[in-house]
């Protein structure tokens, strides 16, 4: 009897992985909890552990309606506990990474950061190379380089190993670090290189990847490329139903509308896909969502919602010690409570994100925004030469890093500070300012950035 039970549920794990192959996403689940309840009834643990294992891989890697953090972190704690008293083992460290990556799905860095150095440990005890997500955990909670070394020092031995998932997933957050960071050149170089590796190994593994050039993209202002990309990984999404990793790429499609003005089109995918993403409890993508979703409401006037949408955004980053992201929140809110003529709340926003952006660390193109804020504000309090300074610093590292879209927003606050100060000089200035903010804003199609710069230059009387 025991025998046959034994067979039956090794049958239905095999049938459960064709399914996967196969992409039908549904059965795969059905018949790995099923043969997850006989290994249960025979008392086999090691064979329950995996099956945990197995069902976790599977709700973090479903589609939007079919996956589940929230389910997948509750089957890899399963087969923790009976995994974790036993001997030290490649299933072990596995685990421990599998853990480490389901807490940046839930963007839990911190936590994270904790179980990828375990599977680093162990992997090394057991004298094993094998890439882990400490890299990105490192970076997310603010140690940048030293996550970007460990990141990129994985590719060439994981590239060499073979194993597409490997590739993906370490390609995946190399790509997606540097873009995070705006350092646009670097994701740039590094998405010729892997793109293509990746890709190799099958369309599912390159679309993973792929979400993260649409984002990169969009930073830096070739938003051709980035639809184009962007409907390819559209197409392929409506073919395969499992394999992915949703990380805060998975919002980059609003945020591709959102600079391109096209504003419903961006609000429909992002209030559908913060809703989906919060009851998945994948808290890395709806955070991204829901930060752009807020911007969005902001550039439309919304404010109650805005600031919703933002401190909801700074609540994940906070309580999972996701340093990167909140420098993407904080000069959002700044920016916002300006417009809503609080202009004490708008500077404790500003003074924390200079407080995150510690001298001994590099940031990349994280820092123009923040200058960009802080250029607001004093231009509220009318101290023209912190402004001056501040917009002069944002736009010298938007360029740096190849961030257009940034710059020509930043050049349209520098001319609107011109006109404000009012001296002589200031309305050339301003012109000048906003004529290029406005080349900028054509080059890259960004139709509602461009309205209004003709909008304010017909003001003018230009």
């Amino acid at each position: 009897m025991e025998q046959d039970l034994a067979k039956k549920a090794e049958v239905l794990g095999k049938l459960a992985l064709s399914e996967v192959g196969s992409g039908d996403f549904s059965a795969a689940v059905k018949h790995s909890q099923e043969a997850l309840k006989l290994y249960q009834k025979l008392g086999d643990l090691p064979n329950v552990a995996m099956a945990h294992v197995g069902l976790a891989r599977l709700f973090a890697a479903g589609r939007l309606g079919f996956g589940n953090e929230a389910k997948a972190l509750e089957h890899a704690e399963a087969a923790l506990a009976i995994v974790e008293p036993g001997p030290d083992a490649i299933e072990k460290a596995s685990l421990y990474q599998l853990l480490a990556h389901l807490h940046l799905h839930a963007d839990v860095p911190a936590t994270s950061m904790v179980w990828a150095q375990k599977a680093v440990d162990l992997f090394q005890k057991l004298g094993m190379f094998m890439g882990t997500s400490l890299g990105t955990a490192q970076a997310r909670t603010g140690e940048v380089d030293k996550g970007i070394e460990y990141q990129e020092k994985n590719w060439e031995p994981t590239l060499q190993g073979g194993n597409p998932l490997a590739m993906t997933a370490c390609g995946h957050e190399i790509i997606l670090t540097h873009t995070l960071v705006r350092n646009t050149p670097r994701a740039l170089e590094w998405a010729e290189t892997i793109v293509p590796a990746v890709t190799k190994a099958g369309q599912a593994f390159g679309n993973t990847v792929n979400r993260a050039v649409v984002l990169m993209y969009t930073l830096c202002g070739e938003h051709s490329n980035a639809r184009e990309m962007r409907e390819m990984v559209e197409l392929l999404d409506s073919e395969i139903p499992i394999g992915r990793c949703y990380l805060e790429d998975s919002g980059s499609p609003g945020f591709l509308y959102l600079r391109l003005g096209d504003w419903d089109k961006a609000r429909d995918i992002l209030e559908r896909a913060v809703l989906a993403y919060e009851d998945r409890r994948n808290f890395s993508a709806a955070n991204f969502c829901s930060v752009t979703l807020g911007s969005l409401n902001l550039e439309l006037g919304n404010y109650a919602k805005a600031e919703e949408l933002l401190l909801r955004s700074l609540e994940i980053c906070h309580k999972g010690g996701n340093v990167v992201f909140e420098l993407w929140v904080l000069p959002v809110l700044a920016e916002l409570y300006l417009k809503m003529g609080q202009p004490e709340k708008a500077a404790g926003y500003v003074d924390r994100g200079f407080e995150l952006l510690k001298p001994d660390q590099n940031w990349y193109g994280l820092p123009a925004p923040m200058h960009l804020a802080r250029g607001m504000l004093a231009t509220a309090r009318q101290d023209w030469d912190a402004a001056a300074e501040s917009f002069d610093k944002a736009i010298e590292v938007n360029r740096q890093y190849q961030l257009p879209w940034d710059e020509a927003k930043t050049l349209y606050e520098r001319g609107l500070m011109y006109l404000a100060r009012g001296q002589e000089g200031d309305r050339e200035k301003a012109l000048a300012d906003m004529d290029e903010a406005l080349a900028i804003f054509q080059r890259v199609g960004a139709r509602k950035d461009v309205e209004k710069v003709l909008g304010r230059k017909e003001m003018l009387g230009r």
